[in-house]
């Protein structure tokens, strides 16, 4: 009986996931600053792989920065990263609750963790986290959701 248990609560913690990422993370969102407008679009290419981008927009230039997708792998979801003229990077997702999500990839340089967090207002927290010459550094982004 406590099989049966475990392998419905994975399946479920699998289906939840598919869910929350599917219904979250579609659409666009900016960052203003100072310098430029900052964006992150997610598009559902399928039930296992949403595709995005992240761009500046810079005197009505648009520049992409990089080539994202959330892929899965059997199970397990990935967090791709494509940044412009660098290789491939795959982080698993570690953790999740129905509001945030934590890739990591341990052998990576910077960053070894990607974390989203949605609040309740609609705006998306980003962050990116890993040591940098034995010094833990922290980098967010707060999003907020493009009305088009």
């Amino acid at each position: 009986m406590k099989l049966i248990l475990l392998i419905f609560l994975i399946t479920q913690f699998t289906y939840a996931q598919d869910d929350y990422i599917l219904q979250l993370f579609p659409g666009k969102r900016i960052m203003e600053t100072d310098k430029a407008e900052i964006y992150e679009e997610w598009i559902v290419s399928s039930q296992t792989e949403l595709i995005g981008k992240s761009f500046s927009i810079q005197a009505g230039n648009e520049h992409v920065s990089e080539i994202l997708y959330f892929k899965k792998f059997g199970e397990q979801w990935a967090y791709v990263a494509v940044p412009e003229g660098q290789s491939i990077t795959l982080f698993a997702l570690v953790e999740y609750t129905p509001k945030k999500f934590i890739f990591e990839n341990k052998e990576h340089d910077f960053p070894k963790r990607i974390i989203y967090e949605f609040h309740k207002d609609g705006k998306l927290t980003a962050a990116i986290e890993g040591d940098v010459n034995g010094e833990m550094k922290r980098k967010e982004f707060s999003f907020k959701i493009v009305e088009e």
